[in-house]
């Protein structure tokens, strides 16, 4: 695994705050995160659509890798990005666009790591931008516990099911996201195209 040195320094914030460090901000406090726009030449990315797996591709572009490792870097795992073509099933993962960040819903570490990144990923920015930093990654849709934030559905919270589950009480952890956070991108941000890749430190090619 490469090591992708630049960590938000908002995101280190935040989950000092949530962990219940000095100063430790209210749910108040959070809702007026707001992010910076200056690191950007690019205006940000309007909201994608759903773009459903239509190949197979097992070698991920530079894009997701590049997010997976800035993931990894805050806390929490490396899971899979790629998944074997067989089977009817459409995945994201199928393509090499999908990144499962490791996880625990049980865990007060865990839920707190994913309650930062959903606040400073769906945050606005100070150009009042909505969910600004979602747009610019190329996120299509996140799952977690249970829940689904859908680029396509201007990133509204809304109950999530997997379609290989009758109830959440006959579904394993994994298929409710309690073990993981999926993450899809597009295409664009899975080649690393889209402004957030082109602002970083080191060039993303994808």
């Amino acid at each position: 695994m490469r090591a992708f040195g630049r960590v938000v320094a908002l995101g280190s914030v935040l989950l000092a705050c949530l962990l219940g460090g000095a100063g430790a901000a209210s749910a108040d406090d959070l809702r007026g995160t707001v992010t910076s726009s200056a690191p950007y030449l690019m205006p940000v990315e309007p909201y994608a659509g759903y773009q459903p797996q239509q190949t197979c591709r097992q070698k991920p572009k530079a894009g997701v890798l590049v997010l997976a490792d800035w993931l990894v870097a805050r806390g929490g795992g490396y899971g899979p990005i790629s998944r074997p073509c067989a089977g009817s099933s459409t995945s994201e993962h199928k393509e090499s666009r999908a990144f499962d960040w490791l996880l625990d819903a049980r865990s007060d570490t865990d839920k707190a790591l994913a309650a930062a990144l959903l606040d400073e990923i769906l945050a606005p920015d100070d150009l009042g931008e909505p969910h600004a930093l979602a747009r610019r990654m190329g996120i299509m849709y996140v799952i977690w516990n249970d829940t689904m934030y859908a680029s396509y559905d201007g990133f509204v919270a809304k109950r999530y099911l997997s379609s290989g589950c009758r109830t959440k009480r006959a579904c394993s952890p994994t298929l409710r996201h309690r073990d993981h956070m999926h993450i899809s991108l597009t295409r664009q941000g899975a080649r690393g195209a889209t402004s957030w890749y082109v602002a970083q430190p080191t060039p993303v090619t994808g």
